[in-house]
Protein backbone atom coordinates (compact mmCIF):
# COMPACT_ATOMS: atom_id res chain seq x y z
CA UNK A 1 0.00 0.00 0.00
CA UNK A 2 1.18 3.87 -0.95
CA UNK A 3 2.02 5.90 2.08
CA UNK A 4 2.38 9.67 2.64
CA UNK A 5 5.43 11.57 3.57
CA UNK A 6 6.26 11.88 7.01
CA UNK A 7 4.83 15.24 7.20
CA UNK A 8 1.73 14.05 5.72
CA UNK A 9 2.02 11.34 8.78
CA UNK A 10 1.90 14.40 11.39
CA UNK A 11 -1.04 16.07 9.62
CA UNK A 12 -3.09 12.57 10.01
CA UNK A 13 -2.18 11.96 13.48
CA UNK A 14 -3.49 15.73 14.10
CA UNK A 15 -6.55 14.63 11.97
CA UNK A 16 -7.34 11.83 14.70
CA UNK A 17 -6.23 14.20 18.11
CA UNK A 18 -9.41 15.27 19.19
CA UNK A 19 -12.17 15.37 22.18
CA UNK A 20 -13.53 12.02 21.66
CA UNK A 21 -15.97 12.26 25.04
CA UNK A 22 -16.58 9.59 27.20
CA UNK A 23 -18.55 7.42 25.05
CA UNK A 24 -18.31 3.69 25.83
CA UNK A 25 -18.40 1.09 23.61
CA UNK A 26 -21.69 0.47 21.54
CA UNK A 27 -23.52 -2.22 19.89
CA UNK A 28 -25.26 0.87 17.20
CA UNK A 29 -23.79 0.33 13.72
CA UNK A 30 -20.78 2.13 12.08
CA UNK A 31 -21.79 3.89 9.20
CA UNK A 32 -19.15 4.31 6.01
CA UNK A 33 -20.63 6.27 2.73
CA UNK A 34 -18.17 6.35 -0.40
CA UNK A 35 -19.26 8.75 -2.76
CA UNK A 36 -17.90 8.70 -5.96
CA UNK A 37 -17.75 12.14 -8.55
CA UNK A 38 -19.33 11.48 -11.45
CA UNK A 39 -19.01 7.42 -12.14
CA UNK A 40 -21.44 5.58 -14.53
CA UNK A 41 -24.20 3.20 -13.55
CA UNK A 42 -22.38 1.25 -15.95
CA UNK A 43 -18.65 1.56 -15.22
CA UNK A 44 -18.73 -1.14 -12.81
CA UNK A 45 -18.62 -5.13 -12.84
CA UNK A 46 -21.48 -5.60 -11.66
CA UNK A 47 -23.69 -2.95 -13.09
CA UNK A 48 -22.49 -5.42 -16.47
CA UNK A 49 -19.11 -3.14 -17.72
CA UNK A 50 -17.65 -5.41 -19.58
CA UNK A 51 -14.02 -3.55 -19.91
CA UNK A 52 -13.90 -2.50 -16.09
CA UNK A 53 -12.82 -4.81 -13.56
CA UNK A 54 -13.66 -4.01 -10.15
CA UNK A 55 -12.87 -6.75 -7.81
CA UNK A 56 -13.60 -5.32 -4.68
CA UNK A 57 -16.83 -3.24 -5.25
CA UNK A 58 -17.90 -6.60 -7.14
CA UNK A 59 -17.32 -8.27 -4.16
CA UNK A 60 -19.27 -5.58 -1.64
CA UNK A 61 -22.32 -6.24 -3.61
CA UNK A 62 -21.53 -10.06 -3.45
CA UNK A 63 -21.88 -9.39 0.68
CA UNK A 64 -24.49 -6.35 0.58
CA UNK A 65 -27.90 -5.10 -1.34
CA UNK A 66 -27.66 -3.92 -5.04
CA UNK A 67 -29.72 -1.06 -5.60
CA UNK A 68 -31.17 -0.79 -9.38
CA UNK A 69 -33.16 2.02 -9.51
CA UNK A 70 -31.49 4.89 -6.68
CA UNK A 71 -31.02 8.72 -7.67
CA UNK A 72 -29.66 11.15 -6.82
CA UNK A 73 -29.25 15.18 -8.21
CA UNK A 74 -27.60 15.40 -12.22
CA UNK A 75 -24.51 17.72 -10.86
CA UNK A 76 -22.42 17.97 -7.89
CA UNK A 77 -23.22 19.63 -5.32
CA UNK A 78 -26.99 19.54 -5.08
CA UNK A 79 -26.96 15.51 -4.58
CA UNK A 80 -24.25 16.51 -1.79
CA UNK A 81 -26.70 18.86 -0.27
CA UNK A 82 -29.77 16.14 -0.41
CA UNK A 83 -27.43 13.92 1.37
CA UNK A 84 -26.74 16.04 3.95
CA UNK A 85 -30.52 17.11 4.64
CA UNK A 86 -32.48 14.43 3.74
CA UNK A 87 -34.31 16.91 1.31
CA UNK A 88 -34.31 17.43 -2.50
CA UNK A 89 -31.62 20.17 -3.40
CA UNK A 90 -34.45 22.39 -4.52
CA UNK A 91 -36.41 22.22 -1.18
CA UNK A 92 -32.52 22.68 0.65
CA UNK A 93 -31.99 25.74 -1.33
CA UNK A 94 -29.61 25.03 -4.38
CA UNK A 95 -29.82 23.15 -7.55
CA UNK A 96 -26.38 24.36 -9.10
CA UNK A 97 -22.94 23.38 -8.45
CA UNK A 98 -21.33 25.75 -6.17
CA UNK A 99 -18.55 27.92 -6.60
CA UNK A 100 -16.47 30.09 -4.37
CA UNK A 101 -17.16 33.55 -6.11
CA UNK A 102 -20.73 32.28 -5.18
CA UNK A 103 -20.54 33.67 -1.59
CA UNK A 104 -23.52 30.88 -0.96
CA UNK A 105 -23.06 27.16 0.94
CA UNK A 106 -25.35 24.69 3.38
CA UNK A 107 -27.60 27.03 5.52
CA UNK A 108 -26.76 27.24 8.98
CA UNK A 109 -30.28 25.89 10.02
CA UNK A 110 -30.62 23.33 8.13
CA UNK A 111 -29.90 19.82 10.70
CA UNK A 112 -27.53 17.84 8.79
CA UNK A 113 -26.90 13.91 8.58
CA UNK A 114 -23.43 14.01 10.93
CA UNK A 115 -25.50 16.76 13.22
CA UNK A 116 -28.35 14.07 13.67
CA UNK A 117 -26.10 11.29 14.18
CA UNK A 118 -23.81 13.45 17.20
CA UNK A 119 -27.20 13.18 19.17
CA UNK A 120 -27.13 9.27 18.86
CA UNK A 121 -23.36 9.40 19.95
CA UNK A 122 -21.31 9.08 17.06
CA UNK A 123 -18.08 10.60 16.19
CA UNK A 124 -18.22 12.07 12.41
CA UNK A 125 -15.80 12.54 9.89
CA UNK A 126 -15.73 13.26 6.04
CA UNK A 127 -12.99 13.08 4.13
CA UNK A 128 -12.26 14.25 0.50
CA UNK A 129 -14.71 16.73 -1.39
CA UNK A 130 -17.65 18.88 0.39
CA UNK A 131 -18.41 20.84 -2.24
CA UNK A 132 -21.08 22.31 0.40
CA UNK A 133 -19.85 26.09 0.24
CA UNK A 134 -15.91 26.96 -0.11
CA UNK A 135 -16.01 29.81 2.44
CA UNK A 136 -15.02 29.58 6.31
CA UNK A 137 -18.80 29.75 7.55
CA UNK A 138 -19.65 26.41 5.55
CA UNK A 139 -16.76 24.75 7.08
CA UNK A 140 -18.08 20.72 7.32
CA UNK A 141 -16.97 21.67 10.95
CA UNK A 142 -19.29 24.09 11.48
CA UNK A 143 -22.08 21.62 9.94
CA UNK A 144 -21.94 18.30 12.54
CA UNK A 145 -18.26 16.90 11.21
CA UNK A 146 -16.08 16.49 14.18
CA UNK A 147 -13.14 15.88 11.71
CA UNK A 148 -12.17 17.28 8.17
CA UNK A 149 -9.42 16.37 5.92
CA UNK A 150 -9.94 17.14 2.62
CA UNK A 151 -10.47 19.96 -0.32
CA UNK A 152 -11.72 23.47 -0.13
CA UNK A 153 -11.05 26.73 -2.76
CA UNK A 154 -10.04 29.40 -0.97
CA UNK A 155 -10.49 32.67 -3.42
CA UNK A 156 -6.81 33.97 -3.20
CA UNK A 157 -4.86 30.83 -2.54
CA UNK A 158 -6.92 28.06 -4.94
CA UNK A 159 -7.22 24.84 -3.95
CA UNK A 160 -5.96 23.20 -0.76
CA UNK A 161 -6.17 20.22 0.93
CA UNK A 162 -7.66 21.49 4.97
CA UNK A 163 -7.70 19.91 8.37
CA UNK A 164 -10.43 21.14 9.49
CA UNK A 165 -10.56 24.82 9.08
CA UNK A 166 -6.98 25.07 8.46
CA UNK A 167 -4.71 25.05 4.91
CA UNK A 168 -2.62 22.16 5.19
CA UNK A 169 -1.52 22.18 1.73
CA UNK A 170 -1.84 24.00 -1.88
CA UNK A 171 -2.64 21.82 -4.69
CA UNK A 172 -3.49 21.97 -8.06
CA UNK A 173 -6.20 19.65 -8.78
CA UNK A 174 -8.14 17.61 -6.33
CA UNK A 175 -8.68 14.54 -8.98
CA UNK A 176 -4.42 14.20 -9.06
CA UNK A 177 -3.88 10.21 -7.74
CA UNK A 178 -0.99 11.77 -5.51
CA UNK A 179 -3.15 12.55 -3.16
CA UNK A 180 -5.60 9.09 -2.73
CA UNK A 181 -3.04 7.89 -0.44
CA UNK A 182 -3.45 10.70 1.57
CA UNK A 183 -6.85 10.81 1.60
CA UNK A 184 -6.87 6.81 2.04
CA UNK A 185 -4.59 6.85 5.39
CA UNK A 186 -6.87 9.59 6.87
CA UNK A 187 -10.12 7.05 6.36
CA UNK A 188 -8.42 4.10 7.46
CA UNK A 189 -7.13 6.01 10.57
CA UNK A 190 -10.39 7.24 11.60
CA UNK A 191 -11.93 3.67 11.73
CA UNK A 192 -8.77 2.63 13.74
CA UNK A 193 -9.37 5.61 16.19
CA UNK A 194 -12.65 5.16 16.93
CA UNK A 195 -13.71 1.43 16.33
CA UNK A 196 -14.62 1.14 20.14
CA UNK A 197 -17.43 3.63 20.18
CA UNK A 198 -20.20 4.03 16.84
CA UNK A 199 -18.59 6.63 14.28
CA UNK A 200 -19.86 7.96 10.90
CA UNK A 201 -17.45 8.28 7.84
CA UNK A 202 -18.53 10.39 4.63
CA UNK A 203 -15.48 9.22 2.45
CA UNK A 204 -16.18 11.82 -0.62
CA UNK A 205 -13.47 10.84 -3.44
CA UNK A 206 -13.15 13.16 -6.17
CA UNK A 207 -12.45 10.70 -8.39
CA UNK A 208 -13.67 10.15 -11.33
CA UNK A 209 -14.20 13.76 -12.28
CA UNK A 210 -12.03 15.49 -14.70
CA UNK A 211 -9.22 15.82 -15.49
CA UNK A 212 -8.32 12.19 -14.70
CA UNK A 213 -4.83 12.12 -13.17
CA UNK A 214 -4.58 8.42 -11.66
CA UNK A 215 -2.39 7.44 -8.96
CA UNK A 216 1.13 6.01 -11.12
CA UNK A 217 0.85 2.69 -9.73
CA UNK A 218 -2.52 2.58 -11.59
CA UNK A 219 -0.95 3.86 -14.96
CA UNK A 220 -2.14 1.22 -17.76
CA UNK A 221 -4.25 -0.86 -15.56
CA UNK A 222 -7.26 -1.14 -17.42
CA UNK A 223 -8.90 -1.74 -20.64
CA UNK A 224 -10.28 1.77 -20.45
CA UNK A 225 -7.35 4.12 -21.03
CA UNK A 226 -6.98 6.76 -18.30
CA UNK A 227 -10.38 6.69 -17.82
CA UNK A 228 -10.07 2.95 -16.31
CA UNK A 229 -7.21 3.23 -14.40
CA UNK A 230 -8.57 5.82 -12.50
CA UNK A 231 -11.63 3.17 -11.84
CA UNK A 232 -9.22 0.55 -10.52
CA UNK A 233 -7.70 3.43 -8.37
CA UNK A 234 -11.71 4.09 -7.19
CA UNK A 235 -11.29 0.15 -6.31
CA UNK A 236 -8.55 0.03 -4.75
CA UNK A 237 -9.74 2.31 -2.58
CA UNK A 238 -12.68 0.28 -1.75
CA UNK A 239 -10.64 -2.79 -1.05
CA UNK A 240 -8.72 -1.06 1.29
CA UNK A 241 -10.94 0.25 3.62
CA UNK A 242 -12.85 -3.02 3.87
CA UNK A 243 -9.81 -4.65 4.95
CA UNK A 244 -9.84 -2.03 7.82
CA UNK A 245 -13.14 -2.56 8.93
CA UNK A 246 -11.80 -6.31 8.83
CA UNK A 247 -8.94 -5.90 10.76
CA UNK A 248 -10.38 -3.45 13.09
CA UNK A 249 -13.22 -6.31 13.75
CA UNK A 250 -16.50 -4.54 12.93
CA UNK A 251 -17.34 -5.12 9.10
CA UNK A 252 -20.19 -7.52 10.98
CA UNK A 253 -21.42 -4.15 12.45
CA UNK A 254 -20.94 -1.66 9.87
CA UNK A 255 -22.97 -0.27 7.13
CA UNK A 256 -20.79 0.14 4.15
CA UNK A 257 -22.98 2.25 0.93
CA UNK A 258 -20.67 2.81 -2.32
CA UNK A 259 -22.48 5.02 -4.52
CA UNK A 260 -21.99 8.07 -7.13
CA UNK A 261 -22.84 11.49 -6.72
CA UNK A 262 -24.47 11.60 -10.63
CA UNK A 263 -23.97 10.15 -13.81
CA UNK A 264 -20.60 10.39 -16.42
CA UNK A 265 -19.67 13.51 -17.74
CA UNK A 266 -20.38 13.37 -21.36
CA UNK A 267 -18.78 13.53 -24.88
CA UNK A 268 -15.55 12.05 -24.09
CA UNK A 269 -13.64 8.72 -23.80
CA UNK A 270 -15.09 7.75 -20.28
CA UNK A 271 -17.96 6.75 -18.27
CA UNK A 272 -20.96 5.01 -19.07
CA UNK A 273 -24.23 5.10 -18.23
CA UNK A 274 -24.73 1.41 -18.99
CA UNK A 275 -28.38 1.29 -20.72
CA UNK A 276 -29.69 4.55 -19.39
CA UNK A 277 -29.49 8.01 -21.72
CA UNK A 278 -27.44 10.59 -21.65
CA UNK A 279 -25.51 11.61 -18.36
CA UNK A 280 -24.45 14.30 -16.12
CA UNK A 281 -26.43 17.85 -16.17
CA UNK A 282 -29.19 15.97 -17.60
CA UNK A 283 -32.19 14.60 -15.89
CA UNK A 284 -32.19 11.43 -18.18
CA UNK A 285 -32.18 8.53 -16.24
CA UNK A 286 -28.42 8.26 -17.49
CA UNK A 287 -28.07 11.22 -15.49
CA UNK A 288 -29.81 10.74 -12.33
CA UNK A 289 -29.50 7.07 -11.61
CA UNK A 290 -26.48 5.93 -10.42
CA UNK A 291 -24.98 2.29 -9.00
CA UNK A 292 -25.65 2.54 -5.21
CA UNK A 293 -24.32 -1.11 -3.28
CA UNK A 294 -24.99 -1.20 0.89
CA UNK A 295 -23.39 -4.05 3.09
CA UNK A 296 -24.06 -4.95 6.24
CA UNK A 297 -23.13 -8.19 7.16
CA UNK A 298 -25.45 -8.57 10.79
CA UNK A 299 -28.46 -7.50 8.40
CA UNK A 300 -28.71 -7.48 4.71
CA UNK A 301 -28.70 -10.87 3.37
CA UNK A 302 -25.43 -11.13 0.91
CA UNK A 303 -26.16 -10.80 -3.06
CA UNK A 304 -29.85 -9.13 -2.34
CA UNK A 305 -31.31 -7.25 -4.87
CA UNK A 306 -33.59 -4.03 -4.46
CA UNK A 307 -35.45 -2.69 -7.45
CA UNK A 308 -37.65 -0.32 -5.68
CA UNK A 309 -37.23 3.50 -6.13
CA UNK A 310 -34.82 4.77 -3.42
CA UNK A 311 -32.54 7.58 -3.50
CA UNK A 312 -29.22 9.90 -1.63
CA UNK A 313 -32.46 11.68 0.36
CA UNK A 314 -33.73 8.34 1.86
CA UNK A 315 -30.22 8.30 3.53
CA UNK A 316 -30.85 10.78 6.03
CA UNK A 317 -34.00 9.61 7.75
CA UNK A 318 -32.63 5.71 7.41
CA UNK A 319 -29.44 6.46 9.08
CA UNK A 320 -31.50 8.48 11.92
CA UNK A 321 -33.60 4.92 12.06
CA UNK A 322 -30.30 3.11 12.69
CA UNK A 323 -29.11 4.98 15.37
CA UNK A 324 -32.12 5.58 17.24
CA UNK A 325 -32.59 9.22 16.84
CA UNK A 326 -35.52 11.41 15.36
CA UNK A 327 -35.46 12.94 12.00
CA UNK A 328 -35.71 17.17 12.46
CA UNK A 329 -39.03 18.68 13.27
CA UNK A 330 -40.35 21.52 11.80
CA UNK A 331 -39.34 21.22 8.11
CA UNK A 332 -40.24 18.96 5.16
CA UNK A 333 -38.10 15.39 4.92
CA UNK A 334 -38.41 14.26 1.23
CA UNK A 335 -36.35 11.01 2.17
CA UNK A 336 -37.87 8.00 3.44
CA UNK A 337 -36.74 5.08 6.01
CA UNK A 338 -35.63 2.39 4.09
CA UNK A 339 -34.60 0.52 6.77
CA UNK A 340 -37.28 -2.37 5.90
CA UNK A 341 -35.36 -3.01 2.62
CA UNK A 342 -32.26 -3.71 3.69
CA UNK A 343 -33.67 -5.91 6.58
CA UNK A 344 -35.50 -7.79 4.22
CA UNK A 345 -38.91 -7.33 5.78
CA UNK A 346 -42.31 -7.37 4.14
CA UNK A 347 -43.36 -4.39 2.49
CA UNK A 348 -47.08 -4.10 1.35
CA UNK A 349 -46.21 -0.93 -0.76
CA UNK A 350 -43.91 0.65 -2.17
CA UNK A 351 -41.84 2.59 0.27
CA UNK A 352 -41.75 5.61 -2.53
CA UNK A 353 -43.97 4.83 -5.51
CA UNK A 354 -42.90 7.85 -7.14
CA UNK A 355 -39.08 9.91 -7.86
CA UNK A 356 -39.44 13.49 -8.58
CA UNK A 357 -36.68 16.10 -10.07
CA UNK A 358 -39.13 19.06 -9.32
CA UNK A 359 -40.22 20.65 -12.29
CA UNK A 360 -38.52 18.67 -14.57
CA UNK A 361 -39.72 14.83 -14.78
CA UNK A 362 -41.50 12.72 -12.47
CA UNK A 363 -40.98 8.78 -12.34
CA UNK A 364 -44.28 7.03 -11.19
CA UNK A 365 -43.95 2.85 -11.02
CA UNK A 366 -43.04 1.86 -14.61
CA UNK A 367 -43.70 5.56 -16.20
CA UNK A 368 -41.56 8.81 -16.40
CA UNK A 369 -42.61 11.67 -18.04
CA UNK A 370 -40.71 15.04 -18.68
CA UNK A 371 -43.11 18.12 -18.14
CA UNK A 372 -39.97 20.16 -19.67
CA UNK A 373 -37.57 19.50 -23.04
CA UNK A 374 -34.77 17.65 -21.73
CA UNK A 375 -31.98 18.58 -23.94
CA UNK A 376 -28.58 16.02 -23.81
CA UNK A 377 -25.63 16.61 -21.99
CA UNK A 378 -27.31 19.84 -20.27
CA UNK A 379 -24.45 22.43 -20.37
CA UNK A 380 -21.53 20.58 -20.78
CA UNK A 381 -21.19 21.48 -25.03
CA UNK A 382 -19.77 17.95 -25.13
CA UNK A 383 -23.00 15.98 -26.04
CA UNK A 384 -23.16 16.78 -30.09
CA UNK A 385 -26.16 16.47 -32.11
CA UNK A 386 -27.56 14.11 -30.01
CA UNK A 387 -31.83 14.63 -30.05
CA UNK A 388 -33.51 16.62 -27.23
CA UNK A 389 -36.77 15.63 -25.88
CA UNK A 390 -39.58 17.49 -25.77
CA UNK A 391 -41.56 18.80 -22.44
CA UNK A 392 -44.88 15.81 -22.73
CA UNK A 393 -42.80 13.11 -23.62
CA UNK A 394 -43.59 9.57 -21.56
CA UNK A 395 -41.47 6.92 -21.29
CA UNK A 396 -41.86 3.47 -20.31
CA UNK A 397 -38.81 2.68 -18.26
CA UNK A 398 -39.11 -1.21 -17.71
CA UNK A 399 -39.63 -1.82 -21.76
CA UNK A 400 -37.45 1.37 -22.71
CA UNK A 401 -34.80 2.24 -19.84
CA UNK A 402 -33.43 3.99 -22.65
CA UNK A 403 -35.67 6.69 -23.22
CA UNK A 404 -35.79 6.18 -26.69
CA UNK A 405 -39.86 5.93 -27.33
CA UNK A 406 -41.88 8.68 -26.52
CA UNK A 407 -45.59 7.00 -26.04
CA UNK A 408 -47.69 9.67 -24.88
CA UNK A 409 -50.06 9.78 -27.44
CA UNK A 410 -50.96 6.23 -26.65
CA UNK A 411 -51.62 6.81 -22.82
CA UNK A 412 -53.14 10.44 -22.44
CA UNK A 413 -54.70 9.53 -18.98
CA UNK A 414 -51.01 8.52 -17.50
CA UNK A 415 -49.67 11.81 -19.17
CA UNK A 416 -52.43 13.84 -16.94
CA UNK A 417 -52.17 11.85 -13.83
CA UNK A 418 -48.29 12.28 -13.96
CA UNK A 419 -48.67 16.38 -14.67
CA UNK A 420 -51.32 16.22 -12.12
CA UNK A 421 -48.82 14.31 -9.24
CA UNK A 422 -45.66 16.89 -10.39
CA UNK A 423 -48.28 20.20 -10.01
CA UNK A 424 -48.90 19.46 -6.46
CA UNK A 425 -45.50 18.29 -5.16
CA UNK A 426 -44.01 21.99 -7.09
CA UNK A 427 -46.74 23.87 -4.95
CA UNK A 428 -46.70 22.26 -1.82
CA UNK A 429 -42.40 22.96 -2.47
CA UNK A 430 -42.66 26.15 -3.01
CA UNK A 431 -44.85 26.66 0.41
CA UNK A 432 -42.15 24.71 2.29
CA UNK A 433 -38.78 25.81 0.60
CA UNK A 434 -35.66 26.69 2.73
CA UNK A 435 -32.96 28.79 1.81
CA UNK A 436 -29.45 28.27 0.85
CA UNK A 437 -26.49 30.06 2.99
CA UNK A 438 -25.11 33.26 1.95
CA UNK A 439 -22.36 34.98 3.14
CA UNK A 440 -23.22 39.06 3.19
CA UNK A 441 -21.79 40.60 0.13
CA UNK A 442 -18.60 42.05 0.04
CA UNK A 443 -17.42 45.34 -0.25
CA UNK A 444 -13.87 45.41 -0.70
CA UNK A 445 -12.56 46.07 -4.31
CA UNK A 446 -9.78 43.44 -4.55
CA UNK A 447 -12.41 40.80 -3.63
CA UNK A 448 -14.54 41.77 -6.54
CA UNK A 449 -11.52 41.77 -9.30
CA UNK A 450 -10.40 38.39 -7.90
CA UNK A 451 -14.55 37.41 -7.98
CA UNK A 452 -14.90 38.51 -11.46
CA UNK A 453 -11.47 37.02 -12.63
CA UNK A 454 -12.73 33.77 -11.18
CA UNK A 455 -15.39 33.94 -12.79
CA UNK A 456 -14.31 33.76 -16.57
Amino acid sequence: MIRPTAKTIAILCAFLSFAAGNLQASDKPNIVVFLTDDQGYGDLGCYGSQTLKTPNIDQLREQGMKFTDFYVHQRCSPTRLALMTGSHAHRAGCTKVIYNRDRIGIHTDEVTTPELLKKAGYTTGIVGKWHLGEWDAFNPTRHGFDEFYGFMVDLDQGTGIYHNRERVESIKRKTDGAHSPKLLDAAIQFIEQNKQRPFFLYYASPLPHTPWIPNERFIGTSQRGTYGDVIREIDWQVGEIMKALDASGIADNTLFIFASDNGPVLGIDGGDAGPFRDGKWTDFEGGIRVPCIMRWPATIQPGSTNRQITGIIDWLPTFSAIAGVKPPDGRVIDGRNILPYLNGDPVEQPIHDSFVVPGSVIRHGAWKLLVRELKPGGKSGREGKRPSAPAGSLFHLETDPGETTDVSAQHPQIVSDLRRRMDAMVSELETNRRPIGKLPETSTAGTKTILKKRSK
